[in-house]
């Protein structure tokens, strides 16, 4: 959101004694590449990763091996919006800092919407890419597998599925745990550097 810069993300990760973290913004990787070499100098690692949505408006985690592949699908992103500009009053500014949390740039190109590729072709570039794909928050009532599709295909080529954290924490899931099949995992799906914890 417009104060969590990724300075202030790693920051605050840190003081709460997290390792390991991703950042996936929606539909963009200007964040997660300067997150991911602003901690080269931190006691935390972050994995290359983007939240896509899908042209069924499901959204998918991607995450990635290196920041080369981030730049790749970067260029697919560009290509699959509708190439409108961002509404700040409905969707709020798109911000870009540098690495000391300053104030940038702001992104004008309408990014919280739907790319113009279906799921399942989504799916297939991230695996072509060395990139593992993950539907979101598959129990939210927007935006998910479940709201969208109405049921999981055992058959899909996800290598996990998330549960929001509501879920995690009301089936008591571990990791390790499976949901239709397919690994769960969960995260804090942080809009605010408050929300940003263990789960």
């Amino acid at each position: 959101d417009d104060i969590m810069s990724p300075q202030l993300i790693l920051e605050q990760a840190v003081q709460k004694e997290l390792n390991l973290i991703s950042i996936t913004d929606h539909n963009t990787v200007h964040h997660s590449i300067l997150a991911c070499k602003l901690s080269e100098d931190m006691p935390i690692r972050v994995i290359p990763g983007v939240e896509l949505t899908s042209r069924e408006e499901v959204h998918l985690l991607a995450y990635f091996p290196n920041i080369e592949a981030l730049l790749e699908i970067e260029k697919e992103i560009d290509n699959y919006l509708p190439g409108k500009k961002n509404n700040s009053r409905i969707f709020g500014h798109q911000i870009y800092y540098n690495p000391k949390g300053e104030i940038i740039g702001i992104d004008d190109t309408l990014r919280q919407v739907a790319l113009n590729i279906g799921l399942d072709n989504l799916v297939d570039f991230i695996h072509g890419i060395e990139g593992i794909a993950v539907p979101a928050h598959i129990d939210k009532n927007r935006f998910s597998l479940l709201s969208q599709l109405g049921f999981l295909d055992r058959e899909a080529n996800y290598d996990a599925v998330e549960a929001s954290k509501f879920k995690w924490r009301k089936e008591k899931f571990q990791l390790g745990n499976t949901w239709g099949g397919f690994p769960v995992i969960a995260g804090s799906d942080s809009h605010g550097v408050e929300d940003i914890r263990i789960r």
